[in-house]
């Protein structure tokens, strides 16, 4: 009996382990603005045009359509999944569908632990999209692929598919703050 208890004990204790050690926890990374241009502006944040609908998410634009490289926002070496297929576009959509991939157009996508993710959406591909890690590198251009009105890069930090607000209000990012590659725009959870 006693050398079964002890047997036990030490199988749930590999058990925990190996379970502890298969679990992600989620944690913070650091974002900077998408577009290495000083005119680029944040123009939409928990609300469409800052005072419309709910958004929940930064767009960011500088005037332009496919010149500028839409760029991986956040710090450090993180793994960009590429869901492409989108036919490249400066204008609105106008076919059904979400106007390709559910209205997200061309994007990339960071998982995280505890059902985090980032992604950043409606990019034009060129020779540098695809999946790739990287720190801060070319994904694209400026684009307007999926549900999308203008050219703009679109970022957003959810959990479980749901888009939260705090990891760009947390860092006072609003209507208006710089969305160049320089500067942080927020703190995203992975």
């Amino acid at each position: 009996m006693v050398y079964r208890s002890s047997f036990s004990i030490v199988a749930v204790a590999a058990l925990a382990t190996t379970l502890a050690g298969g679990l992600q926890a989620s944690q913070a990374a650091t974002a900077n603005g998408p577009i290495c241009d000083t005119a680029a502006r944040v123009n939409s944040t928990t609300y469409y045009s800052c005072s419309g609908g709910s958004h929940t998410a930064l767009d960011i634009a500088n005037g332009t359509c496919s010149v500028w490289n839409h760029r991986g926002m956040l710090v450090g070496s993180h793994r960009y999944v590429l869901y492409g297929g989108c036919a490249n576009s400066c204008g609105a959509c106008t076919a059904g569908a979400g106007c390709c991939n559910g209205g997200a157009g061309n994007y990339y996508v960071v998982s995280g632990g505890s059902g985090w993710d980032f992604r950043q959406l409606h990019f034009n591909t060129n020779g540098d999209s695809a999946t790739k890690t990287c720190d801060r590198c070319a994904l694209g251009l400026v684009g307007s692929t999926g549900n999308s009105t203008g050219a703009h890069s679109h970022a957003d930090n959810r959990q479980y598919g749901t888009r939260k607000s705090a990891w760009y209000t947390a860092v006072g990012t609003t209507c208006g703050s710089s969305g160049s590659c320089n500067n942080r725009v927020g703190t995203p959870t992975l």
